[in-house]
């Protein structure tokens, strides 16, 4: 047995030397290499907040066996493999703004042991630290879209008016509002006015400028509001021209009359989708000459019959007329 394992060594170390170089020859010939992009998360400590950062990805080249790359290159399109950087300074060293440099090395990645990390770009990221404070804003209401046509926001109540934010102390300083979510008013019509209030949350950052540039703070708020909005049809206004002014009195009146213009303009007001289907056939102007007698001449005020919800903008005019007695009220007489 012992000759089993002492004989013939030189031989056995050639055999040995030569799978070493085979083991490597192989591991050379299936190496892999992978450029990608992975995201990049910085973490601070309580009473800090990231103010700027100026990337939030980066990106990385990698090597290693081939099978190994294979599986990793599938972990970062599945968003498995990120950077992850914690920061450790204390709240008490920073008064207002603090900018530090990060350098990721391989310890800030999760990557197995066979794979070398080559690279890193950038090789440097910038953040700006600030200290939090806690401030109250006020509330403004962020809308998107339209409301149904023939239709307006005539009023919006917000409450609670204010809310109190969590922030860079820096950004606060500046700051004197927050706007909600936005809400979409699409499409709504007067319908939606039965179905208020609505609770909505808070934006979470606050928008301040620096220099002629203006930047979004990321805020913490864990409030909500409630919202009422007031939908209105929309007022509008139109004018018709030239409408025949009509005579009203008794039956079997007895006198002529003669008006000095039998036409007038009229400017009317009412929600506008009434307004766009309305014509002159919908508007009466009239003169009543029921205490009229002869002889004339007189200035009676044009007076008006309109449809539902239209007025008037502008006072109707007065018109001269003349009235005549006929052959028949002289006969009869």
């Amino acid at each position: 047995m012992k000759k089993l394992f002492t004989g013939n060594i030189p031989t056995k170390l050639m055999a040995l030397v030569m799978a070493v170089a085979l083991w490597f020859y192989a591991i050379n010939r299936h190496t892999g290499d992978l450029t990608a992009t992975v995201s990049l998360t910085v973490t601070v400590p309580e009473g800090i907040t990231i103010v700027e950062q100026s990337t939030g990805e980066i990106t990385i080249h990698l090597q290693g066996p081939q099978n190994v790359i294979d599986t990793i290159d599938g972990m970062i399109k599945d968003r498995k493999i990120s950077a992850r950087y914690a920061l450790k300074e204390s709240p008490d060293v920073i008064e207002d703004q603090l900018k530090q440099s990060i350098f990721i090395r391989r310890e800030h990645l999760d990557l197995p042991p066979s794979v070398k990390l080559l690279s890193v770009y950038p090789d440097k990221i910038d953040v700006v630290l600030g200290k939090l404070q806690r401030k109250k804003l006020k509330v403004v209401l962020q809308k998107k879209g339209e409301p149904a046509i023939g239709y307006s926001v005539a009023n919006e109540f917000i409450f609670p008016g204010e809310v109190e934010v969590t922030g860079p102390l820096n950004a606060l300083k500046e700051a004197s509002s927050i706007n909600t979510v936005p809400i979409d008013i699409g499409g709504i019509s007067g319908e939606q006015n039965r179905t208020f209030p609505w609770r909505i949350g808070i934006d979470q950052k606050v928008t301040v400028k620096r220099g002629d540039k203006t930047i979004s703070v990321p805020v913490v708020c864990d409030e909500d509001v409630r919202i009422w909005l007031q939908i209105m049809e929309q007022q509008d206004t139109r004018v018709f021209g030239k409408i025949k002014i009509k005579i009203i009195g008794p039956p079997e009146y007895p006198y002529l009359i003669k008006l000095q213009d039998e036409f007038a303009d009229v400017k009317v007001k009412g929600p506008k989708l009434l307004l766009d289907k309305l014509n002159a056939d919908d508007i009466i102007l009239y003169i009543d000459v029921t205490s009229l007698k002869p002889p004339g001449p007189y200035k009676q005020p044009v007076k008006s019959i309109l449809p539902k919800n239209i007025e008037l903008m502008d006072k109707l005019p007065e018109v001269h007329l003349d009235i005549r007695e006929t052959l028949r009220s002289v006969e009869v007489r």
